[in-house]
């Protein structure tokens, strides 16, 4: 078994889901749990910006309750169906710490076009922002019966990321077939493996293409941590493979946005 030294998370969240209990929704919960797992980096977005009419005031609200934090990174959720959009980029924007906006086009219902997101595009673009793409928060299966979200339209989010080569995307909790979309269609994305289920999924990964573009992310509080950290753990490939996956790949994206 692989002894995990340093993780870097590209998605966690904090805060209250209505529809069922999450374990580590509190801040502090959720970071010593992160931090039993090596996690030395968490980028955290607040769930309630999900749900509520306008995201602006729980990320401002993140903002605020992690502030003098260094180990988690906030993330900010935009809304691109809302008028004042521009005041969560803005946000993001004045607080250095801010290395990613959240976008969650199908809980906030609007098509994911070039059209509706050139104009996010030109701001990230500017400030050396990553965009984040949620392409589901739960499963189909587990979603509460009066309240269906579709996922995302994995060819639709390829096209219009493909009209942006310049902005990089993460594209978090993916399935086998979006991944396999991303991955083949454009060059611009990375995936995280939150959602991506497959015997020895690692070496599966590896010679289906390359670990280049995949990301570690626990999707934690909505998925237990351990699922995804086993993932690496149990993975049959050499060190050096495997701890691309864990931090050399966010690093080296990190650096990269940096540079710029």
């Amino acid at each position: 078994m692989h002894e995990i030294n340093q993780l870097i998370d590209f998605s966690t969240w904090t805060g209250n889901w209505p529809f069922y209990h999450l374990r580590y929704r509190e801040l502090n919960t959720l970071k010593n749990k992160l931090k039993s797992m090596n996690v030395v980096k968490a980028f955290i977005a607040p769930i309630e910006s999900i749900l509520e009419h306008d995201p602006l005031r729980a990320d401002m609200q993140l903002l605020d309750y992690i502030k003098n934090d260094e180990f988690f990174s906030p993330v900010i959720i935009v809304d691109m169906s809302y008028a004042n959009w521009e005041d969560a980029v803005d946000l993001a924007v004045r607080d250095k710490r801010v290395k990613m906006v959240k976008l969650l086009p199908n809980y906030h219902m609007y098509d994911f076009t070039e059209n509706n997101i050139t104009p996010l595009i030109e701001k990230t673009l500017e400030n050396n922002l990553l965009v984040s793409i949620q392409m589901r928060v739960e499963d189909a299966r587990g979603q509460y019966p009066l309240m269906k979200v579709e996922d995302m339209d994995i060819q639709q989010v390829v096209k219009t990321i493909s009209y942006f080569p310049e902005q990089i995307f993460i594209l978090n909790n993916c399935y086998k077939q979006d991944l396999i979309e991303v991955l083949f269609s454009v060059e611009n994305a990375y995936v995280d493996l939150s959602g991506l289920e497959n015997h020895n999924l690692l070496r599966y990964l590896k010679e289906l293409s390359s670990l280049e573009r995949i990301l570690f992310s626990s999707h934690c509080p909505f998925y237990y941590p351990e699922g995804n950290l086993y993932k690496l753990k149990y993975a049959d490939l050499p060190v050096e493979e495997i701890e691309k996956v864990e931090f050399r790949n966010g690093q080296k994206l990190l650096k990269k946005l940096e540079s710029k």
